[in-house]
C-alpha cells in the first residue's frame, strides 16, 4: 500500500486507556466538532482499537487522521486477539504508535516487538509513531535514542515516512514536561539521525505535554537561535483526554508555526 505524505505539522492525543464508551462517544464528538469550524490538517488522534471505524467516519472527512495506541506484528491469521495492520489499514488506520514505555513496563515489550510492529505497520502504508527518550534524567539522551531508531526502525523501508515522539520517560506521567532548553537540544539530535533516512519524517514532543507545551518550546527555540530543535508538533497523551485541552494544543502549535 502506497505510504501517505505527512503533515508539515502533526498535533496528536493519545487518550491511552483512560475512556469509557460514554466519554469515547463524548471526545469524538467535541473533536470533530472543534475541527469542524478549523478543519482538521495536522491533527491526529491515536484511539483504542474498538473506536477506529467511529474516530475514522467523524474526523478524516475534515482532514484529520487516525491510528491506534498499537499494532500486531503478525499478518492475517490464526492469531486469536491480535489486530493486523491490514485490517487497521482498511479501516482507514493511517498511524499506529510503537514503543511507549508503559507497554515496556506493564507488558514486557521489547526492541524486537517494536522492530516487527513497526516494520508489519508500514508494510501496509501505516506511519509508526517510534516513542524514544531516555529512562533518567541526566542520562545522555542519545545513547539511549540511536539504539531505539536503530533497531524499531530497521526493516522499515528507508524511504517510508517514520515519526519520532521524544517522551522521555522521566517526564511521562510527571507534573511538568521536559525543559523547552531540554527538548531543543535533543530534538536536534534527532533531526540528525533521521537525515539518514530519504523518507519524510516528523518529531514531536510529548512526555506530560499539554497545551503551552508547544509554545514554549518554540519560544525558546526561536530565542537560542536553534530553529531545527523546535519539534513538528506535539503528542498529548493524559491532557488530551479532555477533548478541550487537546483542540487547544492543535490550536496552539498552529498559531505558534504560522509566526
Amino acid at each position: 500500500m502506497r505510504a501517505m505524505r505527512l503533515p508539515e505539522t502533526m498535533t496528536g492525543c493519545s487518550p491511552k486507556g483512560y475512556l469509557t464508551a460514554d466519554a469515547a462517544r463524548e471526545w469524538i464528538a467535541v473533536v470533530r466538532d472543534g475541527l469542524a469550524e478549523t478543519g482538521g490538517e495536522g491533527a491526529f488522534a491515536c484511539l483504542p482499537y474498538p473506536l477506529v471505524a467511529q474516530g475514522v467516519d467523524a474526523l478524516a472527512p475534515l482532514g484529520a487522521l487516525v491510528g491506534t495506541q498499537d499494532v500486531s506484528a503478525h499478518p492475517i491469521g490464526p492469531y486469536t486477539g491480535e489486530v493486523s495492520a491490514e485490517l487497521l489499514a482498511g479501516l482507514g488506520s493511517r498511524l499506529a504508535m510503537v514503543g511507549h514505555p508503559e507497554r515496556v513496563r506493564h507488558l514486557g515489550e521489547g526492541p524486537d516487538d517494536f522492530r516487527a510492529k513497526s516494520a508489519a505497520a508500514a508494510a501496509h502504508g501505516i506511519v509508526p509513531i517510534l516513542i524514544v527518550g531516555e529512562p533518567e534524567r541526566g542520562r545522555d539522551p542519545e545513547e539511549v535514542i540511536r539504539p531505539q531508531l536503530d533497531v524499531a526502525f530497521a526493516d522499515v523501508p528507508h524511504d517510508a515516512p517514520v515519526v519520532v515522539a521524544y517522551e522521555p520517560t522521566w517526564a511521562i506521567g510527571a507534573p511538568e514536561p521536559a525543559p523547552p532548553a531540554h527538548v531543543v537540544a535533543v530534538v536536534e539530535r534527532i533531526r540528525a539521525m533521521l537525515a539518514e533516512r530519504t523518507g519524510e519524517s516528523r518529531v514531536l514532543y510529548g512526555g506530560s505535554a499539554g497545551p503551552g507545551t508547544f509554545a514554549a518550546i518554540a519560544a525558546h527555540g526561536r530565542e537560542a537561535g536553534r530553529l531545527a530543535g523546535i519539534p513538528d508538533g506535539v503528542f498529548l497523551g493524559r491532557a488530551g483526554v479532555d477533548p478541550r485541552g487537546f483542540l487547544a494544543a492543535v490550536a496552539e502549535v498552529r498559531e505558534a508555526t504560522a509566526r
